[in-house]
């Protein structure tokens, strides 16, 4: 799944499991969580393989039981967030070493990225996310001129840094060409589009709180 979809369902997992506390959540927080598991794609360099054990369940247990334990029930979205990135996102759309080092087995229902199951799951979460922010507030909170919306910037920085890497691995036909025709690479190229102003007027908005 790409960093689109991850963010999306991440932040509805984290809000669903916040309950009550769904509107108070720190968003940057929980976007940048929700695509953590994949910096290893970029420890090739050190022998780090993608969907191992940074795609393990007791890897990030063991990670998080420290401020479990500090923070209780007000954390758990922090950890779902992280969790759901391999449990759900990665597991239907390819295979993880999920209960790493227990099994080196990889688990999954291995459907390709750019599949049409792919796409429809990633706009499904970006609809999904948009409509949860805009009940439960977060919306007007993220768009607002407030200091905190500067962090923004990370989960910013992130998605962008993703659709590079994810561009220079086409290099079949010129990439413009290739977006035009096809409607599956068009349509998650629009949402990263979209994800990517939003997350850009959000950090806009925060830097404005500080003239």
């Amino acid at each position: 799944m790409f960093f689109l979809g991850h963010m999306a369902w991440g932040y509805v997992w984290a809000v669903v499991f916040a309950g009550k506390r769904g509107g108070k959540l720190f968003v940057p927080a929980v976007l940048m969580l929700a695509v953590l598991p994949d910096v290893d794609l970029f420890l090739g360099g050190f022998g780090v393989e993608h969907h191992t054990f940074f795609h393990s369940l007791f890897f990030w247990v063991v990670l998080f039981v420290p401020f479990l334990a500090v923070y209780r029930g007000k954390f758990i979205p922090y950890f779902v967030a992280v969790v759901q990135h391999f449990a759900f996102g990665d597991f239907f759309v390819g295979k993880v070493m999920l209960f790493w080092p227990f099994s080196l087995s990889y688990f999954g229902f291995s459907t390709a990225m750019m599949s049409v199951f792919d796409v429809a799951l990633e706009v499904a979460g970006l609809l999904l996310a948009a409509g949860v922010m805009y009940f439960n507030g977060d919306l007007r909170r993220l768009l607002s001129v407030e200091k905190r919306n500067v962090l923004m910037f990370f989960p910013f920085l992130a998605l962008v840094t993703s659709m590079l890497f994810f561009a220079v691995d086409v290099p079949i036909v010129p990439l413009v060409s290739h977006i035009w025709n096809s409607r599956l690479l068009s349509t998650i190229v629009l949402g990263h589009i979209v994800l990517v102003v939003f997350l850009a007027v959000s950090t806009a908005q925060g830097l404005r709180s500080f003239r």
